[in-house]
């Protein structure tokens, strides 16, 4: 599968030791691509679905085992002693007593020639191996995309604190104005006033916003093992705002269907419930062995003590199951009603999948539009704030107003970003769902972070 694949790569590229003191990281700002290499070694999810797919692997062999040769030796040496007493003429008695040495060597090889649970067993680990490799690759995708939304949260809170304290420095200038307008006569306590609350506002907003900041570099640390003191935000100019290609949500569905890895793992695991029923029926069913046996016995008995002798054996064991309580019946009713549970479980995790495929389609397609409209709002509110600004000079607005229109123009600079990281996740999370996201999409959306976060948004 190309997830195992991917992770194999990787983890061939990747030295042992790439946790918090990965020296590596110290050389540059942490990029996406960074993370999700070292979240490949250390994010437990992945390492255990990965462990999974090896446990599984050697059901294949064990099951094998049945179809071969089962030999077994047995040894038996021993020291016996026998008192004897035998009548003898006219009434005499003569004891004896007799100390032997015994020993038993026997070889006996059994293969078998039919066995229906055999060959349901066999069946049933290829299918759960199967099962177990689409798991690790569900596994590796769900990483790439927690991994790319646990650092989008990060430069989301980067980029709230850059546009907050942008902000602060612009209500503090507004309040020097004010206070230099009341100073001479041309200015109210009102406008200094509503000046300081925004003030206020801003550094209490600042404050959550680093709170946030905080609480996303930990979560981007639980997954990779590492604590990101320095990063890469987004480039704009290299954002593609291009349509989700095939353009039909219709397509992206039938991907997922045949693709989604969660999907895949539901039918190998329906695969392997039917395996469950023909194990637990073959119960109806005769088993035959071929077995063949060498005994050597030296002084088995008190009759033969000193003697010796060889069997050769070779024969047919045929066992014939008759009546077992009726544990073979209901194990069998078992065994369906769970494969029946499957399938509905299989059928609503496909409605689960289509239905989220859809969302983030339409995610996408509106997030490309939101974000063209929110480029228009920023421009149109830079103009309203610098109109406001003029009249506010000429005694025309207030300084509420002016307080209000940066307001509003920072807003929707926050809204935009934040549409912008929202559109390199939707994408992300479309192509997981539909079974198409690679390794090289993480690189490629690692390629858009470049602007570097000055080292006072990050501390």
């Amino acid at each position: 599968m190309r997830y195992s694949l991917i992770f194999c790569l990787f983890a061939l590229t990747l030295s042992s030791s790439i946790y918090a003191e990965d020296t590596d990281s110290k050389t540059g700002p942490l990029t996406l691509l960074r993370a999700h290499q070292l979240s490949l070694q250390y994010d437990a999810n992945a390492r255990a679905a990965r462990l999974e797919k090896v446990v599984q692997q050697e059901e294949i062999d064990k099951a094998q085992s049945a179809f071969l040769p089962q030999a077994r030796l047995s040894l038996y040496q021993g020291r016996s002693s026998t008192d004897s007493q035998t009548p003898g003429f006219l009434g005499a008695v003569s004891k004896g007593h007799s100390v032997y040495d015994s020993s038993t060597y026997s070889l006996s090889v059994r293969q078998s020639i039919f066995n229906m649970a055999s060959y349901a067993q066999y069946g049933q680990a290829k299918s759960e191996t199967k099962r177990s490799e689409a798991a690790l690759d569900s596994a590796l995708s769900s990483l790439m995309s927690r991994v790319s939304g646990a650092y989008l949260d990060m430069l989301l809170s980067a980029e709230n604190i850059h546009y907050q304290e942008a902000q602060k420095l612009s209500i503090e200038g507004q309040l020097k104005q004010a206070e230099q307008r009341y100073k001479f006569g041309s200015g109210t306590v009102t406008e200094i006033n509503e000046a300081k609350a925004n003030l206020e506002t801003s550094n209490a907003k600042i404050i959550e916003y680093k709170n946030a900041l905080e609480n996303a570099k930990r979560a981007l640390e639980n997954i990779t093992g590492l604590y990101p003191s320095e990063f890469l935000c987004l480039d704009p100019s290299k954002l593609s705002l291009d349509v989700p290609q095939p353009n039909r949500v219709e397509d992206w569905i039938a991907n997922a269907l045949e693709k989604n890895p969660d999907i895949l793992a539901d039918e190998q695991a329906l695969h392997s419930a039917d395996y469950e029923v023909d194990k637990n029926q073959s119960g109806h069913y005769p088993t035959l062995d071929l077995v063949a046996s060498r005994t050597e016995t030296n002084s088995d008995t008190n009759y033969t003590i000193g003697s010796k002798y060889w069997t050769d054996a070779v024969g047919f064991q045929l066992n014939v199951p008759l009546y077992l309580g009726g544990a073979v019946t209901a194990s069998v009713r078992q065994a369906r009603a769970k494969f029946e549970e499957l399938q509905e479980k299989n059928i609503q995790h496909q409605r689960d999948i289509t239905a989220n495929v859809r969302k983030y389609f339409n995610e996408v397609v509106n997030g490309i539009a939101k974000i063209q409209a929110f480029n228009q709002l920023v421009t149109s509110n830079e103009i309203a704030l610098d109109g406001t600004q003029k009249a506010y000079l000429a005694g025309l607005k207030t300084n509420v107003d002016v307080l209000n229109a940066q307001e509003k123009l920072f807003s929707a600079k926050r809204d935009l970003v934040k549409e912008r990281y929202l559109l390199v996740f939707n994408r992300l999370l479309l192509k997981q769902y539909a079974g198409l996201i690679k390794g090289t999409d993480i690189e490629e959306v690692s390629g858009i972070f470049t602007l570097p976060v000055s080292n006072k948004i990050v501390n």
